[in-house]
């Protein structure tokens, strides 16, 4: 990204940072995203935040880095989120899978997700009923806990355990490693 330096930032306009830095900042949000539509409104959303705090942007010493920053932080947030939209992380999966085309990332993603339901299976019941509850159902720690009867850490426990054990599954059964990224992104935090 194309740096100023601090001479320049005392009489640097805003228009001059947006028009600088746009199209930098969409393609390094698209690439962590990739999703055009994800692109956009992270690229608004950042331009945004650096519009309402333009005054404070006089002070900054590297506006390249910090707005490269501001747009990873961004974009890897928009990841974190994904996690509770079954849509979004479908389609996140679908393209996950580069150099293939259509039929083989759609089998790739369907094997995935079959492996996915074997490891699930294999569980012990509890473990189980603690993971559909949170990735199926959407239901938070706190919300299992009441349901169950159980305390807020044991539930946590039972989710990283069984998390943990999916992931482990996926590798063991050679599944790409950019679905096993994916996978651990979304579901083990």
């Amino acid at each position: 990204m194309r740096a100023f330096n601090s001479k320049q930032h005392h009489d640097l306009k805003f228009e001059e940072v947006f028009e600088s830095y746009k199209h930098q900042v969409y393609a390094q949000v698209y690439v962590i995203a990739k999703s055009e539509y994800a692109a956009e409104e992270i690229t608004q959303e950042i331009f945004i935040k650096l519009w309402l705090n333009k005054d404070s942007l006089k002070d900054v010493k590297n506006l390249g880095g910090y707005i490269y920053t501001i747009a990873r932080n961004y974009s890897l947030n928009y990841l974190r989120k994904a996690a509770s939209d079954t849509r979004l992380v479908n389609e996140l999966l679908r393209v996950a899978v580069t150099n293939d085309n259509n039929t083989e990332a759609n089998m790739r993603v369907s094997e995935c997700r079959k492996l996915i339901s074997t490891a699930v299976s294999q569980l012990s019941p509890q473990r189980q009923l603690v993971y559909k509850l949170n990735k199926e159902d959407g239901l938070n720690y706190d919300e299992i806990a009441t349901h169950l009867n159980l305390s807020r850490h044991t539930v946590k426990n039972h989710l990283m355990a069984a998390l943990h054990f999916i992931g482990a599954y996926l590798a063991k059964n050679d599944v790409n490693p950019t679905l096993i990224a994916i996978f651990s992104l979304f579901y083990i935090n």
